[in-house]
């Protein structure tokens, strides 16, 4: 590898070369390579943000929908995306009433559409990709693989889309161009107690070409047919995934790492942090499956006999989220083996150029969703489930 480390220290006079010594601990420690294939590569060994200057979200929401009695426009169940919009607005997808809802800055309704339902204007299962340049909302329904615009609170299309060779995609979101970043599913049929692991194919497409270039193949959770349910092996890798302009950003398995792929497939960039993965221990495994029992509809025996016989990864995921903002710098956050813990999660945040800013915590009980313009919005449940949406301030001064 051709190693870019400047190296114009060396060149300074002694009393510069002091100066700029004494100020070595506010500087980050990132090592900027390029490998043969022309990938650059910058690796972080401490953050980068000087110690008072981290960012920082206020645990005091803006505001916060939800609960409101007997206004259906805020009251919430199954929400599927929230996403900050320009001025502070905010959309959300209610997937209980499956709905698509518009609210101000200061978490006024402005308008609903949609409903439960396969006609015009109707969904079974919605989801966000984005607005456009004129202003129209696009979303996708999962179950209808069918495209909806919103224009001024009202579906204006609604059409069916698949691939150019007639397949099946899952439209995820809008990159800056317009393109739509797709996941391509696969069906799996197993033998009861057969295990695989769940490789998504992401594509991008091109709805007015009706073009799609495929862009990355992302490691995905383990799993095991046990003949009636399907379970997920803990501590298996997340294909994550998020749009950063007209690139995408993908993440995956136990390496503190980020790999960043053009608009053509080929990948770009590797966003690292030299860190050491974590084990997994037997009280790790045992803590996750306590959380799955009371989550999940299946009973306690079909995961004490599943535990018994599946292999455990050696080591966790290093992230379980990606985000990326309107300014194009990536937020990973770590890995979370207790799926019913309260505390804080933490995110590991890079800039545009793959230098690790620093870490910063989101509030307990809070699943982020959007970072936009000195906002951070998402999904917040109470400690008896209670949905609600909520929007906080993001501190970009440390204060």
């Amino acid at each position: 590898m051709d190693r870019l480390v400047p190296s114009r220290l060396a060149l300074l006079p002694v009393l510069a070369l002091i100066a700029a010594t004494a100020c070595a601990e506010r500087e980050p420690d990132a090592v900027i390579e390029v490998d043969s294939a022309g990938v650059r590569i910058v690796e972080s060994g401490a953050p980068a943000w000087p110690p008072g200057t981290e960012w920082r979200v206020d645990p005091e929401p803006v505001f916060r929908l939800g609960d409101a009695g007997d206004d259906p426009s805020s009251s919430f169940f199954q929400v599927a995306d929230v996403a900050l919009l320009a001025d502070g607005e905010v959309i959300v997808v209610d997937g209980g009433s499956a709905e698509v809802r518009r609210y101000d800055a200061a978490g006024r309704h402005l308008w609903s559409t949609g409903g439960r339902g396969e006609g015009p204007g109707e969904f079974r299962f919605p989801r966000y990709l984005g607005q456009r340049d004129d202003g129209a909302f696009l979303v996708w329904d999962r179950a209808l693989l069918r495209l909806s615009v919103v224009e001024n609170g009202e579906v204006t299309l609604a059409e069916r889309r698949n691939a150019p060779d007639g397949s099946t995609f899952i439209a995820e979101g809008l990159f800056d161009d317009g393109a739509w970043l797709v996941a391509y599913p696969r069906s799996v049929s197993l033998p009861e107690g057969a295990a695989w692991t769940d490789t998504i194919r992401l594509g991008r497409y091109d709805p007015v070409l009706e073009e799609d270039v495929r862009l990355a193949m992302v490691p995905g959770m383990g799993w095991v047919w046990t003949g009636r349910y399907q379970l997920p092996v803990p501590f298996g890798a997340r294909p994550l995934r998020a749009i950063v302009g007209d690139r995408l950003a993908v993440a995956s398995g136990p390496a503190s790492e980020v790999a960043v792929h053009d608009a053509r497939g080929a990948l770009q960039a590797r966003y690292r942090i030299a860190r050491e993965p974590e084990p997994v221990t037997e009280s790790d495994v045992g803590q996750v499956i306590e959380s799955f029992v009371e989550i999940g509809p299946e009973p306690e025996a079909v995961w004490r006999q599943w535990r018994g016989e599946m292999e455990v990864p050696a080591h966790e995921p290093a992230f379980d989220r990606l985000l990326a903002d309107r300014d194009g710098n990536l937020w990973a956050r770590r890995f979370m083996a207790d799926l019913l813990t309260r505390e804080p999660p933490s995110w590991d945040v890079f800039d545009p150029a793959g230098t690790w800013l620093g870490v910063v915590a989101t509030p307990g009980g809070m699943t982020v969703t959007s970072i936009r313009d000195g906002l951070v919005a998402g999904i917040y449940r109470d400690e008896v489930g209670v949905e609600y949406v909520s929007v906080h301030r993001l501190a970009m001064d440390g204060r």
